[in-house]
């Protein structure tokens, strides 16, 4: 299609700030530089396409006529920046928006200082609404004064298909969640409904007029679910969500779980205390039923409308995800274009009424993200647009699954990362990278900092150890108590299993990991101080009593309590254990090079997990290098700089170690 050629060509000569690489290797600048487009959504009669993208420092808004193939709007902004775009009808584009407090200050700063950054301002969200040419743009919810103070005014609850000059949107007012109807037209807006004290969100049924109030009541523990009923002009009891509650008949339900409405009956996604996988259960005058359960695999999410936000599907997880729908024609459109996507992750971010087109967005082991136009009346695919041009795929290492059998016979499922040039004829340095959590998971997807790490030339493994989520209550709770012992041993049987498959350079190992990686990192060069090279733990970790004293003094919650002696270890009854499996009370058996990375506002492992196994070093003069990354938190990878600090070190160490 001509218009695909014009996107591309426009990515490569307005809009990309990265061109490819001549040099062979991808720089720490080339992972930290943004993608040029941000989001991409079809108008609902297919035949415009919106998108975002970045422009060197600004933001700008490009609406294409596919028809035509031309560009029909451009407009952005270096201090107003757009951020994502959606349709509210076929004639008027919904942008939502990053707006500074003080702008006017703001626009004299970005023409006078030449260090101006817009991400040290504080932003609030807005949105407005204007036609496909850029041109009538009006700022909704502006003449609601009581919404003014809101940080976020682009919260929009229904797309309301059947009045396509109106939204539903929620924006506290006098400290309530309220709920409004705004014409996108000219930007007034209509109050239908105030929340409780405690709403902190709406779900709208249009097709049978339903309304749902949601509300949190942080003391009790409790999500109530509220009907409206337009004729009293008043609320009904629904549902009741407990959380943390001992009484196991209550309804226990995450608040991310509450995934929306189906025929009317609240969707909900529950975990199956029994099995340890999550399935779709539905809700109507207080009787629950299961609406979608599989044995052995895992729901991760549901799928709602894009236009009127119904649930219409659930995704799954094994290696990659799938969807699944309730409509057999849509299930039979996904599965035609599933075909394309073998071993990647894809979804329909958007798709056209009359079912003519569709954007997929598309990421794997090797692809950040991609996105595609689908012809769905000819099933023909073509490239949208790869944003991420500074990572040219080719450069890229592919990633693999691959399992392997412990030294007890139990399966593991890893993922494989290897270089672009790599054959398989020469054995490699090898990087073990195991997942935080425990109780998390890794799956067959892009990463920034495992490919940072491949492409240095190293194969990375991230097996799936025992204790891992995704694969049921069994495989899960084989884990417990079992931090630094065959949880360690199945990190150990990966490097093995390598070794003997002749891909892994046994001489030349090291371990990286972060959370609950970076403690088996740091365990692993205890326990089998000859088989690592080196040793890096971001936000690690280190030392198992302490750590258990602080989760325990962190949660008051009896099941969660529960859960953490039962999974790490008892405070009393398995103290030894605890300290046995401690690296800073082991510091002495370490011969590998560490090096130990932690933000000093974790509040997940707290600092002094750092400062304990520094001291245990000291203690033995035994030289490590140490970085505190300040005002950070868990999550080390978030900020720009400290990624860079990350990076850099970790590529030093183990150039010193692996080459």
């Amino acid at each position: 299609m001509k218009f695909i050629t014009l996107l591309i060509t426009l990515s490569i000569t307005l809009f990309s700030a990265h061109p490819f690489l001549q040099a062979n290797e991808l720089t720490v600048d080339d992972f930290l530089a943004p993608p040029d487009m941000l989001t991409a959504k079809m108008s609902p009669d297919g035949k415009h396409i919106a998108t975002v993208w970045n422009n060197g420092d600004e933001r700008a808004v490009i609406v294409f006529d596919i028809k035509e193939s031309k560009v029909i709007a451009r407009f952005g902004d270096r201090v107003i920046r757009p951020y994502s775009v959606s349709w509210a009808n076929n004639k008027r584009l919904l942008v939502k928006l990053l707006v500074p407090f003080n702008t006017s200050k703001v626009r004299k700063d970005a023409e006078s200082k030449e260090d101006f950054d817009i991400n040290d301002y504080y932003m609030f969200g807005r949105m407005v609404s204007t036609q496909l040419d850029g041109q009538d743009m009006v700022e909704l919810m502006n003449d609601e004064r009581t919404v003014k103070r809101n940080r976020n005014l682009a919260n929009v609850i229904h797309y309301l298909p059947d009045e396509p000059d109106h939204i539903l949107m929620a924006a506290y007012s006098r400290e309530r969640l309220t709920l409004y109807k705004v014409n996108v037209t000219n930007g007034d807006s209509e109050r239908v409904v105030i929340g409780g004290r405690f709403t902190y969100s709406y779900s709208r049924d249009t097709k049978r007029n339903l309304l749902f109030r949601y509300d949190f009541k942080r003391i009790a523990k409790t999500i109530e679910i509220l009907s409206y009923n337009k004729t009293e002009d008043d609320w009904e009891l629904v549902d009741t969500i407990y959380f943390d509650d001992e009484d196991t008949d209550k309804n226990k339900v995450e608040m991310t779980d509450l995934a929306g409405i189906k025929d009317g009956k609240l969707v909900y996604r529950k975990l199956n205390e029994e099995t340890g996988y999550h399935e779709l259960i539905t809700v109507e005058d207080g009787k629950r039923e299961v609406l979608v359960s599989l044995p052995n695999k895992d729901i991760v999410s549901v799928i709602t409308s894009g236009f009127d936000n119904e649930v219409i599907g659930y995704t799954t997880l094994s290696d990659i995800y799938r969807s699944q729908y309730f409509s057999e024609n849509r299930q039979a459109i996904y599965d035609k274009a599933a075909a394309s996507f073998k071993g990647e992750n894809f979804n329909f971010s958007s798709i056209a009424d009359n079912n003519t087109y569709a954007i997929i967005k598309s990421w794997g082991s090797v692809n950040p993200v991609t996105y595609f136009t689908y012809d769905m009346k000819n099933d023909s695919m073509s490239t949208l647009n790869y944003p991420y041009s500074s990572l040219p795929s080719k450069k890229l290492a592919s990633g693999f699954k691959v399992q392997y059998v412990t030294r007890d016979k139990k399966a593991i499922n890893a993922y494989l990362y290897a270089p672009a040039e790599f054959d398989g004829s020469k054995a490699l340095p090898l990087v073990v990278m195991p997942h935080g959590g425990p109780q998390s998971r890794d799956t067959l997807n892009y990463s920034d900092f495992t490919q940072f790490i491949a492409t240095r030339g190293y194969l990375v493994i991230k097996p799936n150890f025992r204790g891992s989520s995704g694969y049921g209550k069994a495989f899960q709770e084989s884990g417990y108590r079992e931090w630094g012992a065959k949880m360690q041993e199945d990190l150990e049987d990966a490097v093995a299993f390598l070794v003997k498959e002749q891909l892994a350079d046994p001489s030349k190992v090291c371990i990286v990991g972060a959370s609950y990686g970076g403690y088996a990192a740091l365990m692993g060069v205890v326990k089998t101080p000859e088989l690592y090279k080196c040793a890096i733990s971001v936000n690690g970790v280190t030392h198992l009593p302490e750590q258990v004293e602080y989760d325990l003094d962190k949660y008051d919650s009896e099941i969660l309590q529960k859960f953490i002696k039962d999974s790490i270890g008892h405070p009393i009854n398995d103290a030894n254990m605890l300290k046995a499996r401690s690296p800073a009370l082991h510091a002495d058996k370490i011969k590998a090079d560490v090096l130990l990375i932690h933000g000093n506002k974790d509040e997940i492992v707290p600092y002094e997990q750092f400062e304990f196994m520094v001291e245990a070093f000291e203690d033995i003069n035994k030289k490590v290098e140490s970085i505190t990354l300040e005002d950070t938190g868990h999550n080390a990878l978030y900020y720009e700089e400290d990624i860079r600090i990350i990076y850099e070190a970790v590529e030093r160490v183990l150039a010193k170690n692996l080459k």
